[in-house]
C-alpha cells in the first residue's frame, strides 16, 4: 500500500501545530519536529500544510504500488519574507518531497 508521510522541520518554530491536508480534507496535524504517514490508495494527490493563515502552494504527487513519498514543511527564505508572510499567506510554508 503506498504511503505518504509528511514532516514538519525544526526550524518551523512557532508552537502551534501544522495542520496536514490531502486532497482538500484536513487529516493530521504536526508538533514541531513530528512527522506523520498515511495510507492510500494508488493514484494522484495533492498535498498542503497550513499553519495559522499561512500555507504551503500545493505538492502533486503520483504514487504506485508500494511507494513512499516524504514531503517536508520548512521555513526556507522565501518564507520570512514579509511579501510571503502577508502579500502571499498560501506560499509562505515551503513544502518539498525529500
Amino acid at each position: 500500500m503506498p504511503v505518504i508521510t509528511v514532516r514538519r522541520a525544526l526550524n518551523l518554530v512557532l508552537a502551534r501545530p501544522t495542520n496536514i491536508e490531502i486532497d482538500g480534507q484536513i487529516v493530521g496535524h504536526l508538533e514541531r519536529g513530528a512527522s506523520q504517514s498515511f495510507d492510500v490508495a494508488p493514484g494522484p494527490y495533492v498535498v498542503r500544510v497550513h499553519l495559522d493563515w499561512r500555507s504551503s502552494l500545493p505538492i502533486h504527487v503520483d504514487l504506485d504500488d508500494d511507494e513512499t513519498n516524504t514531503l517536508e514543511a520548512a521555513a526556507g527564505e522565501r518564507s520570512s519574507t514579509f511579501r510571503a508572510r502577508f502579500l502571499r499567506p498560501k506560499a509562505a510554508i515551503d513544502l518539498r518531497l525529500v
